[in-house]
């Protein structure tokens, strides 16, 4: 079937179901970023691969909503089908809210499957719905479309992670959110989001691309937790080491049930944004169930690593920072002796490095390779037949990282592959001096993610150059590469805390010329108290050095300086002990002290 033959089978089945219409999002009911195959919907019907997307059926026509890192791919993708490609948050394009307006009336009916919807999202919905008349109602007409072709649900080993790796067990998480329940005058909790569960439990899986976590979910009470996962996915020994924690074992399929029967009087915190709409009906139908509005404390708890953690972390990083290290190699080498390369040799290069190092799991997500115009692209990613050469000039982007059982990591170089314009030497050093600026900030206690973003956006808002993107977002512990609460974005209302990581990872995408992205991560550290408050700041978690040679170093600071040879004598002295004498040597060179 051609997109616009699948557009018509939804806009057919919509209308069987006496409806006028059908909507998309790309989630699952965990509200994964990374989603199993199973809940790739909007992918196949629409043609769009890209995340953070939504697609609305009507009976006249059908959009889709791509925010800023994917509007070009998202206009490529959908060019010569029906579907109009919206810039969400562009200037004059229509919201979501505002097209379901325009498009339905009074009476009318728009469809979703509320088990991939999160509660907000539907209730934002229904209400713009409402104010002319129509309403949004749960139920699947997509899965009867494609189920020939849909994906069942993985199921694929589960284990442990040990105190050893994590630092604490199941028990004493769940005193730990037992405690914050009270504080929120809560008695109940439906963990939803995956990496919450594997937080909370220490269970991890490989049901997820490129995050090592399991479909499940969790209800915690105040004396009971019940882990909700297929049948025989855990070892006799694992299921009793849960049990000795206070953890019930129940079918994944049985949480609806067990909500709609649960006796016991309640009150359950509830995260709107990530608690998908059939299961908040569900509660809301049983009357022993108070629902609370409120943030799942999972999240924030997860979010600031203990000592083990983060001494774990270093381990990771040092491995990834080695593999790093012999990747650089074998590219200069490669282009030194004239191979032919291409984007998608990129991903084998990098893969065979990190997979030498000891732990080594996966990728932490599909690498990105992008060459020239295609890095302007954020979240390009090659295919293979269509895929771009690696011409001996310009850039070359590569954002990677990876799953070690120590830690998760995320970074993005862009390396000189010839010649360079001034543009691309102008861009590129002063996203390395946006860079800096957030690597070396300190600020009191006070400061959210929203304060903290600008530091890093101000060397390149002075040439009045901005990004469509947050510079950085939390990154978790052999769990999803993209962890909240923090980030660094104009809109995160979220303090930071010692403990806290974050990439720093500002760029200059411009279309159909160039993208230049340097990322590392950073953790937040205590930088004591005085009279004026109590200071923060972040140090490096990444040791891996950035390519100088395309650097205009006369428009460096003194400070600019300073900070980066600080930073490449940490590289070196961290990464030098566990590289050959050839490879100690390279280095040397690539973080050897520069001046003016």
């Amino acid at each position: 079937m051609t997109t616009n033959e699948k557009i018509a089978a939804l806009r057919a089945a919509a209308k069987a179901a006496g409806a006028d219409g059908v909507m998309l999002v790309t989630s699952d009911p965990h509200s994964s970023e990374y989603l199993p195959a199973r809940y790739t919907s909007l992918n196949w019907f629409s043609g769009f691969t890209g995340e953070n997307s939504t697609l609305v059926v009507t009976g006249e026509g059908s959009a889709l909503w791509s925010d800023g890192r994917f509007y070009i791919q998202a206009d490529r993708q959908l060019a010569g089908t029906e579907i109009q490609s919206m810039h969400a948050a562009a200037a004059g394009v229509p919201t979501v809210e505002e097209y379901l307006k325009s498009h339905l009336t009074a009476g009318q009916t728009m469809l979703t499957d509320g088990s991939c919807m999160p509660t907000a999202l539907f209730e934002k919905y229904n209400a713009a719905l409402a104010e002319v008349g129509a309403s949004l109602v749960s139920k699947d007409v997509v899965n009867p479309l494609w189920e020939a072709e849909r994906p069942a649900l993985p199921d694929t080993p589960c284990f442990l992670l040990s105190r050893e790796q994590t630092g604490s067990s199941p028990a004493e998480k769940l005193t730990a959110v037992r405690a914050e329940l009270k504080k929120a005058g809560a008695t109940a909790l439906a963990v939803t989001q995956l990496d919450c569960v594997a937080w909370l439990l220490d269970l991890r899986a490989h049901d997820i691309p490129c995050s090592p976590m399991a479909i499940s979910y969790a209800f915690v009470t105040m004396d009971r937790c019940i882990l909700f996962l297929a049948e025989g996915r855990l070892d006799a020994d694992d299921a009793d080491v849960l049990r000795a924690n206070g953890v019930e074992l129940r079918d994944y399929n049985a949480l609806l049930d067990f909500v709609h029967t649960l006796d016991s009087d309640e009150t359950v915190l509830v995260e709107k944004d990530t608690t998908n709409y059939d299961l908040y009906a569900a509660m809301q139908a049983n009357p022993h169930l108070t629902l609370k509005e409120g943030a799942d404390p999972v999240t924030a708890l997860k979010g600031v690593k203990n000592p083990t953690e983060l001494a774990n972390l270093k381990e990771c990083h040092i491995r990834d920072g080695v593999a790093m290290v012999r990747f650089q190699m074998d590219l200069e080498k490669a282009l030194a002796e004239g191979k032919s390369l291409r984007e998608c040799d990129i991903d084998i290069m990098l893969h065979r490095r990190r997979a030498e190092q000891p732990g080594f799991d996966q990728e932490s997500f599909f690498t990105i390779a992008a060459y020239g115009p295609n890095a302007a692209m954020m979240h390009y990613t090659a295919k293979p037949g269509a895929d771009s050469a690696i011409e001996p000039h310009g850039f070359l982007l590569v954002d990677c990282g990876g799953q070690y059982d120590c830690g998760t990591t995320d970074i993005t170089r862009t390396y000189p592959m010839g010649p360079l314009t001034d543009n691309e030497r102008k861009y590129y050093t002063w996203t390395l001096q946006s860079h800096i600026s957030i690597a070396r900030a300190v600020w009191l206690d006070y400061c959210t993610g929203f304060a903290l973003d600008s530091f890093a956006r101000g060397p390149l808002w002075q040439h009045r150059i901005n990004y469509r993107c947050g510079t950085g977002h939390g990154v978790g512990f052999m769990g999803n590469v993209h962890e909240g609460p923090q980030s660094l974005r104009p809109n995160n209302p979220i303090l930071f805390r010692p403990g806290m990581t974050i990439t720093d990872e500002p760029g200059v995408y411009e279309t159909d010329e160039v993208g230049i992205r340097i990322e590392n991560e950073l953790v937040c550290v205590d930088k004591g108290e005085n009279q004026y408050g109590h200071w923060l700041g972040f140090e490096p978690m990444t040791y891996v050095p950035i390519d100088l040679a395309p650097v205009l170093v006369e428009e460096l600071s003194g400070s600019d300086i300073a900070w980066i040879n600080g930073y490449h004598k940490m590289v070196y002295d961290t990464l030098s002990p566990r590289l050959t004498e050839e490879e100690c040597a390279w280095l040397a060179k690539k973080t050897a002290p520069i001046g003016r």
